[in-house]
């Protein structure tokens, strides 16, 4: 994939300046001057390349991002349905393997992993449930732990979750395709073009920040957080006051 992406850059880079050689040789390009039309479109398509690039980056992490939150509210809907139907001795897991989640289990989806004792925790209240006599409340705690079990796995798997990784150079090169073009175009160095173009680089330099920092859910200023869990504490202390 890697070797297909090189051979495309490079051949249409090629074809580019074929076509430049084989119709650029009218008086105006032999002395080195542009027509506006001719600036206008350069400068478009170099602007357009950026833009496009930075809107699918930003569109597919934010995409991630919605669906890695939306995972955990999953989850969090999931356990307080098992803390509704679990009896009183399997309470007390049920909110210690919340504690975990909230803890050492999202640390180490920031690394895309996930924390093992966390895995134990929940383990030890299908330990507990299963050594229960067999009773229609067993049956349906054991149910909800299974869509507990099944809503974790799809979390962890958002953890992973990342968009092709040829398009972060192709953002880079993009905007740098912006700030070079002015000097190539023939931009010279005065005061107000350089504040002009120092504008333009600050922009670029934000959107190329943003989308690098957004390039996984769990990571960046804009991350899931544990909040449905956190919810969920303040709801399972809801059903006890209730019971």
């Amino acid at each position: 994939m890697s070797l297909g992406i090189i051979l495309a850059v490079v051949l249409g880079a090629a074809l580019a300046v074929g076509i430049l050689a084989a119709f650029g040789r009218t008086a105006r390009s032999r002395e080195g001057s542009f027509s506006s039309g001719a600036l206008g479109f350069l400068g478009s398509a170099s602007l357009s390349s950026f833009i496009l690039v930075t809107a699918f980056l930003i569109a597919g992490s934010w995409s991630n991002l919605n669906t890695a939150r939306g995972h955990t509210w999953d989850e969090a809907r999931a356990l307080n349905a098992a803390y509704t139907d679990a009896d009183a001795s399997t309470r007390p897991l049920l909110r210690a393997y919340v504690t975990d989640v909230i803890g050492p289990d999202f640390r180490a989806m920031t690394h895309g992993g996930s924390d093992p004792a966390t895995w134990t925790s929940l383990d030890t209240v299908r330990s507990h449930v299963e050594a229960l006599p067999d009773s229609p409340q067993r049956t349906a705690e054991l149910s909800d732990l299974d869509d507990v079990s099944t809503k974790r796995q799809i979390r962890l798997a958002d953890a992973s979750l990342t968009l092709p990784a040829p398009l972060y150079p192709a953002l880079i090169g993009t905007g740098l395709l912006v700030l070079l073009y002015a000097p190539i175009a023939g931009l010279t160095f005065h005061h107000r073009e350089a504040i002009a173009l120092g504008l333009v680089g600050a922009v670029v330099g934000f959107g190329i920040y943003l989308v690098l920092h957004m390039t996984h859910p769990y990571t960046g200023p804009m991350h899931v957080t544990p909040v449905a869990y956190q919810q969920s504490l303040q709801r399972f202390t809801q059903l006890s006051q209730q019971s």
